[in-house]
This record gives structure tokens, C-alpha cells and sequence, in this order.
């Protein structure tokens, strides 16, 4: 439904709309309606080992999202090497979104860390 009102208003829209998948098998059913240029892969549910991941960016070039409990450097780095943008999520205290700009992490889902209490954490979105 998304999608057709899309094309009726303005096709463009569709190129701003970044949909976020629950595991592999979903790209490619959102891709039989439309190809998105942007996806998000979440992986708070996912059973997927860090390795499947990584191949499944390297395959597809879908970017990442996942819990702060799964963010470590070495599954980050590999990530970011593969292709993926990477975004943590909840990340609630300004320690712990520095050591993960550190690590290399893109961006951070926050339920209440101002944005203007990051403007001095290099790389944070």
C-alpha cells in the first residue's frame, strides 16, 4: 500500500524511505514490491551468527542496526570493512556513545541523550 500511494503522489518518495528487515529472507520480499536503494538489517531478533552477517552485507549491501550487548569492536570493524553502515541501539549514556563512535559505530538510538550534548562526540549521528 506504502508504495502504490507512493507512485501516485511522487515516486521519489520511495527513495527516502529506508524499511528495516528482521531477518535475510525478508530482503527479498521486500524487493518483489520495490528495490530500496537503503535497508536497514536489525538484529535484535536475529539468530544469525556475526559471520552470517557479515557475508549477507557483503552480498547485499544492507546496513546494520543492532543492540548495544552485540557491538563489539572486532563484529563492528568487520562490519564497517564489509560495507555496512552500523547503528546501536539503546545507548543511553554519553560514556558509552563515545567508546562506540571509538569503535567505529556510524549512529545511536537513544531514548533521552540530548543531541546537543553530542555535537562534541566526533562521528556521532
Amino acid at each position: 500500500m506504502l508504495t502504490e500511494a507512493a507512485q501516485r503522489r511522487d515516486p521519489a518518495i520511495l527513495d527516502r524511505i529506508i524499511p528495516q528487515i528482521y531477518n535475510q529472507t525478508m530482503l527479498d520480499e521486500i524487493n518483489k514490491v520495490y528495490s530500496f536503494p537503503e535497508v536497514f538489517y536489525t538484529l535484535y531478533q536475529s539468530k544469525d551468527t556475526d559471520e552470517q552477517v557479515i557475508e549477507f552485507v557483503k552480498k547485499t549491501g544492507v546496513d546494520i542496526t543492532m543492540p548495544v550487548s552485540r557491538a563489539t569492536k572486532s563484529f563492528v570493524k568487520k562490519l564497517k570493512k564489509a560495507g555496512a553502515r552500523v547503528y546501536v541501539h539503546p545507548v543511553n549514556e554519553e560514556d558509552e556513545i563515545r567508546e562506540l563512535a571509538r569503535m567505529g559505530v556510524d549512529g545511536f538510538y537513544t531514548d533521552f541523550v540530548p543531541e546537543e550534548d553530542l555535537i562534541n562526540i566526533s562521528g556521532v549521528r
